[in-house]
């Protein structure tokens, strides 16, 4: 059975650690980010991932997204992780910027897509329980706890996972609306420079710019 926590300044703590628990168990459970709920599970755990797009219904070969607590965990989960990316996002992270990488060929995991994708989107939310857990558990999988297709949850009683498929729910209240993350990624996978906005959201290009000249608009 599901447990539900709302979250409170006193029981940040505990909370966080019962949520470090449910998914060391192979749990999905679902937190706040930015401006949506989200399920969240152990990137490495290919049968909690599994789940993860059970609940959500999506379509066979979907990847999740992952979210890390530190710049320096990215080094080990992607290849291409060179200068120009690190300059971008020691500016944007944490934030809502998604860069999409190279994974390492030596990457255990399937993020939903049969490891058949050759990048994978990353980023550092901002958001301070999610943030402090993303510190402790190690790299998680993600997804909007949204259907597929419907805009992202701001309230938590509207997730439709029943509760019994679920190990934990964090109530952090009702969301505030704001903007989508800014995608990145390479114009060709694994090849150094050619870095390109593929969809502008809470960052404008001109903001990247102003770190990163280089950085162009998607080619039609």
């Amino acid at each position: 059975m599901s447990e539900t926590v709302k979250l409170t300044t006193r029981n940040k703590t505990a909370v966080r650690d019962r949520a470090l628990v449910a998914l060391l168990q192979g749990e999905v459970i679902v937190v706040a980010a930015e401006h949506g709920y989200l399920y969240a599970c152990d990137a490495f755990n290919q049968t909690a991932v599994s789940r993860l797009h059970t609940l959500r219904g999506d379509a066979p070969g979907t990847a999740a997204q992952v979210l890390v607590g530190k710049v320096t965990a990215v080094s080990g989960l992607a290849s291409d992780f060179d200068s120009d990316w690190q300059r971008v996002v020691a500016a944007f992270w944490p934030g809502l910027l998604t860069v999409q990488l190279a994974p390492q060929v030596a990457l255990h995991w399937d993020l939903g897509d049969g490891r058949a994708l050759a990048e994978f989107a990353l980023r550092i939310p901002n958001r301070d329980f999610l943030l402090s857990l993303l510190t402790r558990s190690g790299p998680l999988a993600v997804a909007s706890a949204s259907v597929a297709g419907q805009p992202p949850l701001r309230d938590i009683t509207y997730v439709a996972a029943m509760p019994t498929e679920v190990g934990l729910q964090v109530d952090e209240g009702l969301l505030p609306e704001g903007p989508a993350s800014t995608v990145l990624r390479r114009s060709v996978i694994g090849v150094t420079g050619g870095i390109e906005m593929l969809r502008e959201g809470a960052i404008t290009l001109g903001q990247l710019q102003e770190v990163l000249p280089t950085i162009s608009a998607l080619k039609p």
